[in-house]
């Protein structure tokens, strides 16, 4: 009993050590990315899908510092323009996967917190597989094991044209949620 309570006492001082490495992890990688996000900006501004996608990583996704919603709205320009791994990105966010941290009890319960659309990750998977963007064939498969025949029927239903697609993580879900 008493390497049980010493086991579990050592898993849980693990975990609780994990989200304070997440944080100070989260911290310094939000200050290199707000180093070079002014220039970035500056491109993206100007239309560049490339720095629009790179703005929108520098946002994604939970967590101190971080901006769902301003993420997925640099996601969406860019993948608006064809940019493949920006749309990579918005099935991973529409999948629930909004979590950068390391710290895997954090990530677990973001994962938890996180809003889904099936129908937006299967949208935005998709056509990130047509652009043969390496990651999101395997994703995709995945989800086709999950997703409902509606939820198919609503990707069905989003305009073919990803530049008319409204993606914005507010708008997908009617509402500002951070």
């Amino acid at each position: 009993m008493k390497i049980l309570l010493k086991l579990f006492a050592l898993t849980m001082a693990a975990a609780l050590l994990s989200g304070c490495v997440g944080v100070a992890i989260n911290g310094s990688t939000l200050a290199l990315k707000a180093l070079p996000r002014a220039e970035i900006e500056k491109l993206a501004v100007k239309g560049d899908a490339d720095a629009q996608y790179e703005l929108g990583l520098s946002h994604c996704c939970m967590g101190v510092g971080f901006d769902t919603q301003v993420a997925t709205q640099w996601l969406c320009k860019a993948a608006a323009q064809g940019q493949r791994d920006a749309m990579y990105e918005l099935g991973r966010i529409y999948l629930g996967e909004v979590s950068r941290t390391p710290a895997p009890v954090q990530k677990v319960l973001r994962a938890a917190t996180a809003k889904k659309s099936p129908a937006h990750a299967y949208y935005w998977l998709s056509h990130a597989v047509e652009l043969e963007q390496a990651d999101a064939a395997r994703k995709l498969r995945k989800l086709e094991q999950t997703i409902s025949d509606t939820e198919r029927e609503q990707a069905a239903d989003l305009s073919p044209d990803p530049a008319r697609v409204a993606c914005e993580y507010d708008v997908v879900f009617a509402k500002s949620v951070e």
